[in-house]
């Protein structure tokens, strides 16, 4: 079937910026809204838990969806929501 043949039958064709918005939408609607972290990753902690304590925190081990087991220098082990923490390069 030629573009010319599907046109003339009263069937239009989808519009360049239609298709671009539903990959767009397809590609987004399987990104989940928790960033992704791994284990053994430094990572920035936004409100250290001492005024004494780094900033940064070592990932451990993911504990649930939302929490990691971290270790901060000088601090020790400390259970961090994904909330409190963000990647180094942010």
């Amino acid at each position: 079937m030629t573009l010319q043949s599907y046109t003339s039958a009263n069937q239009s064709l989808p519009s360049p910026t239609h298709i671009r918005t539903s990959y767009v939408w397809e590609k987004s609607s399987h990104l989940s809204a928790i960033p992704q972290f791994e284990p053994s990753t430094w990572v920035k902690v936004l409100h250290p838990p001492t005024a004494f304590s780094f900033d940064e925190a070592w990932l451990l081990c993911q504990c649930s969806e939302h929490n990691w087991l971290a270790w901060i220098p000088d601090y020790g082990e400390i259970m961090l929501h994904v909330d409190e923490f963000c990647n180094l390069t942010e």
